[in-house]
């Protein structure tokens, strides 16, 4: 079920970006607004509350399946609202999401957390969790290393309590959220500024994170190096008992 998850989420990613590009050269409608920022934020706007409710329920949405990176729509946030507003409505719903998803964890166990993600990301984040205790869960939400739901997930299953979890999940999210609304917030004037070259950088710097997280992880988690080795030769040795298997199975044919 976890491979069959995974392909379908990289699947709607990729049919995701194909829409956005056909939108952005065909409809002169969408071309205009890329070119003019401020009209698209008061578009937005002009919706009233349910431009709000919108990114709360894609941030929600998001922390129950992340097909898309939440600080592309933290960043849409802080474009419409602007860095504060931008800021608290992602946060609202990223919370909410989490939240729901800790919950889910922590009633239906350990079955339903590998069935979703694997035993590797459960085991991961787990391994994190126990060498770095409340300090493990924050740089998990501050650095992309795991995607939203694993954590969620992954601190179900352990012995924090809700009210632990609620607030260093709020600040680890804090700490990234605080760059993407400000970030967003800052191409709706399209100048280029000091403020938003340093902001750039820090987005870049979660993004080559997120590329590299694999080795991220073996710098934070102690062991992992050696599990992956352990898993890798566990494959290996999985591979030639099946071949073997089959082997015998055709020469008891034969008999």
């Amino acid at each position: 079920m976890n491979g069959h998850f995974h392909k379908l989420k990289y699947v709607m990613i990729i049919i995701i970006v194909i829409i956005i590009y056909i939108l952005m050269n065909r409809l002169n409608i969408v071309q205009h607004y890329i070119s003019n920022p401020e009209s698209l934020q008061k578009l937005m706007i002009s919706l009233g509350i349910f431009a709000p409710l919108a990114i709360i329920g894609l941030q929600i949405l998001q922390s129950l399946i992340p097909i898309l990176p939440g600080g592309v729509i933290t960043i849409a946030s802080g474009f419409i609202f602007g860095p504060w507003r931008g800021l608290l409505f992602s946060l609202i719903g990223a919370m909410i999401g989490s939240s729901i998803v800790f919950f889910i964890s922590r009633r239906f166990g350990k079955e339903l957390a590998v069935k979703l993600m694997g035993k590797k990301e459960v085991v991961h984040f787990h391994l994190l969790f126990k060498q770095k205790k409340n300090w493990g869960l924050y740089i998990a939400r501050m650095i992309p290393i795991f995607p939203s739901d694993v954590v969620s997930l992954g601190a179900g299953l352990t012995t924090i309590s809700f009210k632990q979890f609620f607030i260093i999940s709020g600040l680890g999210f804090l700490t990234q959220m605080i760059f993407y609304s400000h970030f967003g917030a800052k191409l709706v004037s399209g100048q280029i500024s000091l403020p938003l070259i340093l902001i750039s950088a820090m987005i870049i710097i979660f993004i080559l994170i997120l590329i590299f997280r694999k080795y991220i992880k073996e710098l934070l988690i102690e062991g992992l190096q050696e599990l992956r080795k352990g898993e890798k030769l566990f494959k290996k040795e999985e591979k030639f008992l099946r071949k073997e298997e089959l082997f015998l199975e055709k020469e008891f044919r034969r008999i």
